[in-house]
């Protein structure tokens, strides 16, 4: 026999002195009764009076007590084997030990603080099996992806500039060790966090982000330093070249945006207090699917404290049923008809959703918020999750009971997010409306990391397809510009704008993809507007040409087909008029200097 919270066991000596309490009690109101009523007439003076009675409710009330205190200390006895599986990713972090990395642009150097980042990284991950490779002209697997996080920062603490001796710097060779260190039999997704100034002397490692992308491996890139960079101190002084100049490191973004960009993933530059690896965490690594890594049997001892609350229960009924009001009381409930209250739990249990939601009318309209709360988890099972989510909003509006709301909060999140599958659009406002709800959850209880991993997922999700949503918008305006239907592609990139907006200014800030998706449609924009304005210049231009009888500088600029000129009379239908008009109070001009060919049809 053992206990689960033995540090309850020392409470059970209270007993000891409450027994002497209860004894001292009894004999001081026996003594006073005993002077104010001789003991010879109780039964006269006061019929219903029994010492004996008194007694063994006293001992009852005492053993209830026990009782009590033994299932606070949670007995347990006999055991079971059961089956534990562990969820995680496969994240290797590879991190350049090159010289460049003692650069003091980032205090003390950046090897330093890349290292510091990671250990704190580590603390975010659960359940996820982390790597790591070191390189500069070279690389090697420094240690195996693990769950073991001690043995992983031990190993991390190891590594130090020069830990491998060849010179350089070869992301792309190190690239592929990572990749190769990979357990394939994983259906994980794998991720491979790249800690670099992105000085690439050695191969071209954008060849191997094109592998990585077909083996569906995202990489996420961090640049660390400064775009002014630094001078790289050794015991001697500082690098110099082979000419004997001081050499400065900076650091290359466009190489590592190119290589996580290509990979499905992003780039983030580190800065003082804050390194980068949080944004990755939070925006790029929660939301990936979490594969099967470990399984194993544990021990599994059964709990017996229900046995010890239930006796202490039955004392305290049978020290009630000495009293005779409380055994009519009693025999009141067990001849009560039986209710049926949890007659949806077992259909619900049965997977009979139907009855189990028919069962629930009654319960709704006696307990609101109750009532929808289990109504919403019948629907979800049901795939309805447009009236789930309304049944978890009806719940959460209706109870003043803040751990019921948080999870009909949190649920309601579930179901939008899970009716995004079945809808063709709208898909990102949703997911945003999902984020609310778990932002909102977490608000009632900051520890509830389902929540904090959702809400991180349907942030994801709302950006992702917001971006695929606008790419394709542009997409088709930049097609109908091909047919000169500008009004129409200068409403597709406006709108564009417009739903790119909340993604930048709340979503994502420094999404690139994002920022570069809004530069496409303003220039664009400023294209067309170019376009009008030439149109215009190029009438007035035509006009004083004929004001001055210069006729065939005039027909030349009236009869100019440019495309800018088609855009812009789609887009300005007053300005097509005024050149038209221009164009027939011209005509015999034109056809003098322009004859019109006869022999065509």
């Amino acid at each position: 026999m053992k206990f689960g919270a033995p540090e309850f066991l020392k409470w059970l000596l209270l007993i000891i002195p409450l027994i002497g309490l209860f004894i001292f009690m009894h004999r001081q109101r026996a003594t006073r009764l005993a002077r104010l009523i001789s003991s010879s007439v109780w039964k006269t003076v006061i019929p219903g009076h029994s010492e004996k009675r008194r007694r063994r409710r006293i001992v009852l009330r005492l053993l209830a007590l026990l009782c009590i205190g033994l299932a606070l200390t949670r007995p347990q006895w006999g055991s079971h084997w059961e089956e534990v599986k562990q969820r995680g990713l496969d994240i290797i972090v590879v991190l350049d030990t090159s010289k460049s990395m003692l650069a003091e642009d980032i205090k003390p150097n950046r090897l330093q603080q890349a290292k510091w980042a990671v250990r704190d990284f580590v603390k975010h991950l659960k359940g996820d099996r982390i790597g790591l490779v070191a390189f500069a002209g070279s690389s090697f697997l420094q240690c195996p992806v693990t769950i073991d996080y001690a043995a992983f920062t031990m190993m991390l603490d190891d590594v130090y500039a020069g830990i491998i001796p060849r010179g350089g710097t070869a992301i792309g060779q190190a690239l592929k060790t990572a990749a190769d260190s990979f357990d394939t039999g994983s259906d994980a997704d794998r991720v491979i966090i790249l800690i670099t100034d992105g000085g690439d002397t050695v191969g071209d490692p954008t060849q191997m982000a094109e592998q990585l992308h077909k083996n569906h491996i995202k990489l996420f890139s961090i640049g660390v330093g400064t775009l002014e960079g630094d001078l790289v101190p050794t015991d001697k002084g500082y690098v110099k070249d082979s000419q004997g100049q001081v050499v400065k490191s900076s650091l290359n973004e466009s190489l590592l945006e190119k290589l996580a960009r290509e990979t499905g993933g992003f780039y983030v530059r580190s800065a003082p207090g804050d390194f980068g690896l949080d944004r990755i965490y939070k925006l790029g690594i929660s939301g990936l699917q979490r594969g099967e890594q470990e399984t194993r049997l544990a021990r599994v001892y059964e709990e017996r404290f229900g046995w010890f609350a239930a006796a202490a229960l039955l004392f305290l009924l049978a020290e009630g049923l000495f009293r005779p009001a409380a055994v009519l009381v009693f025999f009141m409930l067990f001849s009560a008809p039986q209710a049926n209250a949890s007659d949806w739990s077992r259909a619900y249990k049965k997977g009979d959703y139907t009855n189990a939601f028919q069962t629930l009318e009654k319960t709704t309209k006696l307990f609101p918020d109750i009532g929808n709360y289990d109504r919403g988890n019948v629907l979800y099972r049901q795939k309805n999750f447009q009236g789930s989510a309304k049944a978890f909003a009806d719940a959460a509006a209706l109870t003043k009971n803040n751990k019921l709301k948080q999870k009909a909060l949190y649920n309601r999140g579930t179901a939008l997010l899970a009716g995004t599958t079945q809808q063709t659009n709208a898909v990102s406002d949703t997911a945003v409306r999902a984020a609310d709800l778990f932002a909102q959850a977490l608000e009632l209880n900051p520890k509830d990391e389902d929540a904090k991993q959702n809400f991180e997922r349907a942030m994801n999700l709302a950006v992702s397809t917001r971006l695929s949503d606008v790419a394709k918008l542009i997409g088709e305006a930049d097609a109908m510009l091909k047919e000169y239907k500008a009004k129409t592609a200068k409403e597709n990139y406006i709108q564009a704008k417009e739903l790119l907006a909340p993604v930048l200014s709340d979503l994502s800030p420094e999404n690139r993809d994002a920022q570069n998706l809004i530069d496409r449609a303003d220039g664009q924009l400023q294209m067309l507007e170019r376009a009008v304005q030439e149109t215009k210049e190029d009438m007035a231009k035509a006009k004083k040409a004929i004001a001055v009888y210069e006729y065939k500088k005039a027909a030349d600029i009236m009869l100019d087909d440019k495309p800018a000129r088609k855009l812009a009379f789609d887009l300005d239908e007053d300005l097509k008029t005024q050149f038209t008009e221009l164009i027939q109070n011209n005509q015999n001009v034109i056809n003098i200097i322009y004859p019109p060919n006869p022999l065509k049809p």
